[in-house]
């Protein structure tokens, strides 16, 4: 088979970028080993992302936002971030002009909604359940070996196939890697106490806490510690790890229930050397890892599928859609806002886990400052909304 555009990875990111290519007129092909999980029959997926107002935006020129059960997305409100003392930071949609600071989608939600929109597209083919064994480039197109023996022939790869990417690694294309010494580790709660639409977020001595709102007042934890933490909380029981919870934050939605079991992914700041190669662009996880203190990370990916879409829709004349002058156009276009959003999630790590003496009542200050300062908060909020 041979397509213009061949994307390798049918996660959130690689099947955005898929179904923004549907009135390109380019021909694409979708490979995916993995089958889509279903919605749980009980209770809310563990991995939940928060999409700010562009990626709603995004999903929505898509045909993806549509199609999402809108009864197990939780909008966010408020944001409440507190120091490792009494300092705290308040956000408002109401002050902001907003109806909404983010929205919580759950993985397995995006992932039926994107498996609908895909599978009605006309100008895609979608290769799931097998996996992209080798790839090589030539000067005219990229051939990619699946796994079933079938060649596909391309004159662009997109590489979405996750930080532990093969074909970036195939490519040749060195990353810059730290590694936090963090665990993130996940687990749903029910709580006592109604969140009303509030996401919160704790900067503990080592440590970063952070509840999200879910339908029917359950929170979805996501609490960053070093890795030694983390094995002690996920070798806790349920009910124990719901009481550290309790006590880490302060009791602020009362007693939680555990719903789900808790599990943990390492954390780390990973960044492409380039997104591109010639006759590959890399997308999402494959080109960059951020902390996920600020909840950033996927709303990155979508910038990286909108743009390297948009690039290829205005290709004019160019018949080439891997052609190295789009490619650029595309790199070009992503570098500030991944350079932004890397030293804004590293900045923030390394001020809220530094022992240096008159750094914690420096940070301290300094969320008492931006919360009394209104233009610094709508500025935040601004760059927080894409």
């Amino acid at each position: 088979m041979n397509v213009d555009v061949a994307i390798v990875g049918g996660g959130p990111v690689g099947g955005s970028v898929a179904s923004a290519l549907a009135p390109t007129g380019l021909s694409v092909v979708l490979v995916e080993p993995r089958i889509p999980r279903p919605l749980p029959a009980a209770g809310f997926d563990q991995r939940v992302y928060a999409l700010n107002g562009h990626s709603h935006r995004f999903l929505e020129r898509c045909g993806i936002w549509q199609r999402l059960s809108p009864e197990r997305i939780a909008p966010v409100r408020e944001m409440r971030v507190f120091g490792d003392d009494a300092s705290k930071i308040e956000f408002s949609a109401y002050r902001s002009g907003v109806s909404e600071l983010a929205a919580i989608v759950e993985e397995a939600n995006l992932q039926q909604a994107l498996q609908s929109a895909l599978s009605t597209q006309t100008n895609l083919t979608l290769r799931t359940g097998v996996e992209c064994v080798s790839a090589r480039w030539d000067d005219a197109r990229a051939t990619l070996s699946l796994s079933d023996g079938e060649q596909l022939g391309a004159q662009l790869v997109i590489a979405a196939d996750g930080a532990e990417s093969a074909l970036r690694s195939a490519a040749g294309i060195a990353t810059r890697v730290h590694q936090y010494g963090q665990t993130g580790v996940v687990a749903n709660f029910r709580a006592a106490q109604p969140h009303r639409d509030t996401a919160y977020q704790w900067f503990l001595n080592k440590s970063v806490l952070a509840l999200l709102p879910l339908p029917g007042n359950h929170v979805s934890m996501v609490w960053s510690v070093p890795d030694a933490q983390a094995q002690d909380l996920l070798a806790a029981g349920a009910e124990e790890l719901a009481r550290l919870v309790e006590r880490a934050s302060s009791g602020m939605l009362g007693r939680l229930e555990p719903v789900s079991a808790a599990a943990g992914f390492p954390l780390r700041r990973m960044r492409a050397a380039r997104l591109i190669a010639p006759r590959l662009a890399l997308i999402g996880d494959t080109a960059h890892n951020v902390h996920p203190l600020a909840g950033q990370g996927l709303n990155l990916g979508f910038g990286d599928a909108e743009t390297l879409a948009a690039v290829l829709a205005a290709r004019g004349m160019e018949s080439d859609s891997g052609a190295y002058s789009l490619l650029r156009r595309f790199e070009r276009s992503r570098q500030e806002d991944l350079l932004a959003m890397e030293a804004v999630t590293d900045g923030l790590h390394g001020l809220f886990d530094s022992d240096l003496p008159g750094v914690k009542r420096l940070r301290n200050a300094g969320l008492r400052v931006a919360n009394r300062m209104s233009p610094l908060k709508r500025l935040l909020v601004k760059r927080a909304l894409g």
